[in-house]
């Protein structure tokens, strides 16, 4: 008798057991979705992330690039005015209209005869968005400003040329206005 009482039992707990089985399961499955959904976002965000730091490096790259420019072609003469100091009185700035635009990048284009107009075509061809990406063309600017800083006072004759110092500022707006990569440097 006390054998088929544990059977009843048994198969009472048995069928109260099933109904709490499923319900584990269940939650178990909703807590492992909402933990895949966290993954998926962390994923996402982890590719956001990459692409952020992509377009700093490449931004780097391409205002290490202008001041190696500088660097190289300071004293090529455009209308008989040194490099340098043309682009102190005209500085460079790729305008916010052509951020959507997309401009030659073959090498071979580059072929006007001067080193100036080559310079900042080359510089307009590689800060366009072929290179770098552009979310906003209003507020996103790519510029380089020249200043010459003098000691005893410019216009510097010939024989004062160590009294001068020239300072470039190669300033890039990317991720709509919101990331600004600045480069400061002395071209002598």
């Amino acid at each position: 008798m006390i054998g088929e009482v544990d059977k009843k039992i048994n198969k009472i707990k048995r069928a109260a057991e099933k109904g709490i089985t499923l319900l584990e399961a269940l939650i178990s499955t909703a807590i492992i979705g909402i933990g895949f959904v966290a993954v998926f976002q962390m994923v996402q965000y982890s590719v956001r992330s990459i692409d952020v730091s992509g377009e700093r490096t490449k931004a780097t790259y391409l205002a290490g690039m202008v001041a190696e420019d500088l660097f190289s072609d300071k004293n090529a003469e455009r209308s008989a005015v040194k490099f340098i100091d043309y682009l102190i009185t005209n500085p460079w700035e790729l305008k916010n209209t052509q951020c959507g635009t997309s401009t030659p990048t073959n090498e071979t284009n580059f072929t006007k005869g001067n080193a100036v107009e080559n310079k900042t075509d080359k510089w307009t061809s590689r800060m366009s968005k072929d290179f770098l990406k552009c979310k906003d063309s209003t507020t996103e600017s790519k510029a380089l400003d020249m200043y010459k800083i003098c000691h005893s006072g410019c216009p510097v004759t010939k024989t004062q040329t160590h009294d001068a110092v020239y300072v470039g500022k190669m300033e890039l707006k990317l991720e709509g206005g919101s990331k600004t990569k600045k480069l400061y440097f002395q071209v002598n």
